[in-house]
């Protein structure tokens, strides 16, 4: 069949190759009968390292396949034949038979020389036709180029949403496994405890069972004698009656004599209540010394990606590798900031920090409508209550920073925040001294705040003890 009988789209198609879809460059065979470009083929094979048909996936027996001689020839007289027709069909003037060389920007259509020549586009702005085929494909550039900005925009936003996909899986694969490891310690505390118990009721039951034994080894040595002290006296009273009268007080005494017998079972039962009396409830206070309970935890949400927190969620220090984090909207991105995990709206609430020997920090509350991303002034007017040591003096987070006269260097500072009243106080534990107080106006959630600084030292929430209160 000659290539002018065949539909034009029909035939490119089938001498297209699969991979770049263009008509085919040195198109090469496989043993499967599919055909590809030469250096499609060595491209593809070079990212996968695997000799392979693209399409059906048959392993090739060649490293390098033989050229489709035939199928070149095709695509080669396809190729002739359509640059044949694009001269053929070549844009003419329709009234004098002319190339369309010239361009009429008032009248907005293509013209030839001799309808210039003829006045019909007399004083019109005539341009080259292809000056103004170039203008137009530059004007389609210009509009192109929002488009492609929001498709690299949009290409970015795709591409950080499979990072946090991919992070969010990390994430609830690491949060499993401090689960169980928590409850695992629990579990072992139970599983101690109820070693231990039923260690001691074995012990008990062995002990006791003993004590039985014993018990039973002397009542059997006491039954055997009484046993043979009756039958000897039994054979007695059947002797002759004279010799019988004349033994009788001897066989009196013997009859009368008085064993000592136990009234009871000498052994006491398993004392149960012991074992199991409020039960769950000593357990339950046993396991109480395993947990250190803190007054907050802190948000991994909001974390620099340059802060390292530890598992519990109860100190934080500066890394100086840093983590692949997503650039959330909670998170900080400039300062190296973490917020606590639960804010408050009403009420008295405070915490201790530790910060020991730590040369700089920053610790304090901060409004939830507080800025997180870029560079901001950390100052009340942003919605920021901190204060900082620096250097081993404190400052307050005002702006410009207050210089706070307190000579003292404690190793823990608590954070108090009156809602109600408005302020923000900074006390010496150790103490009891007041460092600092800011006072302002709360309308808004606030959250605990912690800046460790860009040094390995960690700031560490402090543990309250947890006890049992027994009503009288």
């Amino acid at each position: 069949m000659a290539l002018e009988n065949i539909e034009p789209s029909r035939l490119e198609y089938e001498i297209s190759c699969s991979v770049c879809c263009g008509i085919f460059k040195n198109p090469v065979l496989l043993s499967c009968s599919h055909s590809f470009c030469k250096e499609c083929l060595q491209e593809v094979w070079r990212k996968t390292a695997r000799r392979e048909c693209p399409l059906c996936r048959r392993k090739s027996s060649k490293d390098f396949p033989p050229l489709n001689l035939t199928l070149k020839q095709v695509c080669e007289l396809f190729l002739k034949s359509k640059e044949q027709i694009g001269v053929a069909t070549k844009a003419l003037c329709s009234l004098h038979g002319e190339n369309l060389k010239l361009y009429c920007k008032q009248d907005d259509q293509p013209v030839c020389v001799d309808c210039i020549g003829s006045g019909q586009h007399q004083n019109h702005d005539i341009r080259r036709f292809t000056a103004v085929v170039q203008e137009r494909k530059d004007e389609l550039m210009t509009d192109l180029k929002p488009l492609k900005e929001k498709i690299d925009s949009l290409d970015k936003l795709r591409r950080g949403c499979d990072g946090t996909a991919a992070f969010i899986k990390k994430q609830a694969d690491q949060t499993e496994k401090d689960i169980r490891s928590e409850l695992k310690k629990l579990r072992t505390v139970l599983d101690e405890e109820e070693s231990a118990r039923i260690a001691n009721l074995r012990k008990e039951e062995q002990e006791k069972s003993q004590m039985l034994e014993d018990s039973v080894e002397i009542i059997t040595s006491k039954l055997a004698s009484l046993s043979a002290m009756t039958d000897s006296i039994e054979r007695e009273m059947n002797i002759p009656d004279m010799e019988f009268l004349q033994n009788f007080k001897d066989i009196k005494k013997r009859v009368q004599c008085k064993l000592q017998e136990p009234d009871s079972i000498p052994v006491a039962l398993i004392d149960v209540s012991k074992h199991l009396s409020a039960l769950k409830y000593n357990v339950w206070e046993r396991m109480l010394g395993t947990i250190h309970h803190t007054p907050l935890t802190l948000d991994p949400l909001t974390a620099h990606p340059q802060l390292a927190l530890s598992d519990e969620l109860t100190s934080v220090h500066y890394s100086f590798r840093g983590k692949n984090l997503p650039d959330n909207p909670e998170r900080f991105d400039l300062y190296v900031f973490v917020l606590g995990s639960e804010g408050f709206v009403s009420g008295l609430c405070s915490w201790e920090v530790e910060v020991g020997n730590k040369p700089n920090c920053r610790i304090g509350v901060a409004r939830q409508s507080a800025p997180r991303k870029g560079n901001f002034t950390v100052c009340p007017k942003e919605g920021f209550y901190t204060i900082i040591l620096r250097k081993r003096e404190f400052r307050a987070g005002t702006w410009p920073e207050t210089r706070v006269e307190y000579d003292r260097r404690p190793q823990r500072i608590c954070v108090q925040l009156n809602y109600e009243k408005g302020e923000v106080v900074f006390t010496d534990p150790s103490e009891g001294a007041v460092i600092y107080t800011f006072k302002d106006t709360f309308t808004e959630k606030m959250f605990p705040l912690f800046g460790p600084s860009k040094d390995s030292a960690p700031l560490r929430i402090c543990s309250k003890a947890v006890c049992v209160l027994h009503k009288q």
